[in-house]
């Protein structure tokens, strides 16, 4: 199993305490004890690397009045390229979370193979991410939209800065039926994202 690097500063207190603080959504009002206890356990756990990851992180998305926070987990798929200085890995992502609207919850699931396109740049490295993949919505409305399935096709499409073992960076994300049932209003997320690269 792959341990965290020492590196001064663990991913547990900086994951582990913004999953603590946004469990209950992205703009927690109050901090209760079962969110502290879920922020520990799940921080612990990615300090460890219990399940073997490439990367963990999380990321904050908005659209139009909706708010979502989730834990993202990657592991590594057997495809690289080199292009000269231009370097592409592949990663499959889990993000777990929900999104909010006002007093609504929506719990939801990803799975998305990802592409990181990376370039050297200054002391650490640039990337734009591209994914595809498949999400899960525990509900089929969400405050006046509503989206007529369960499951959906995902699109990914970000930008970030790598150095050492953390990325940060900009995210969109598209969610939606591909128009398979009517209504179809879709998800469109854009935000932050934070990663630790183990």
């Amino acid at each position: 199993m792959l341990m965290a690097r020492q590196t001064g500063f663990s991913p547990a207190i900086g994951l582990g305490a913004a999953l603590a603080l946004c469990s209950g959504g992205v703009l927690a009002e109050e901090i209760k004890l079962y969110n502290l206890a879920v922020g520990a356990s799940v921080g612990s756990a990615l300090v460890v690397n219990l399940v073997n990851a490439r990367q963990a992180g999380l990321d904050f998305g908005w659209d139009d009045g909706k708010e979502r926070a989730r834990l993202l987990l990657n592991w590594s798929l057997p495809v690289e390229r080199t292009y000269g200085p231009l370097q592409v890995t592949t990663g499959l992502e889990l993000a777990l979370g929900s999104s909010t609207y006002k007093d609504e919850e929506q719990p939801m699931a990803n799975l998305t193979p990802l592409f990181d396109w990376s370039l050297p740049a200054g002391p650490g490295h640039a990337v734009l991410e591209t994914g595809l993949g498949a999400a899960y919505l525990s509900s089929t409305s969400l405050g006046p939209d509503q989206y007529s399935t369960y499951w959906h096709f995902s699109q990914i499409l970000g930008v970030g800065y790598v150095y050492q073992n953390w990325q940060l960076g900009w995210r969109y994300q598209h969610i939606s039926n591909g128009s398979i049932e009517k209504p179809n209003n879709g998800q469109n997320f854009h935000g932050l994202v934070l990663k630790y690269h183990y």
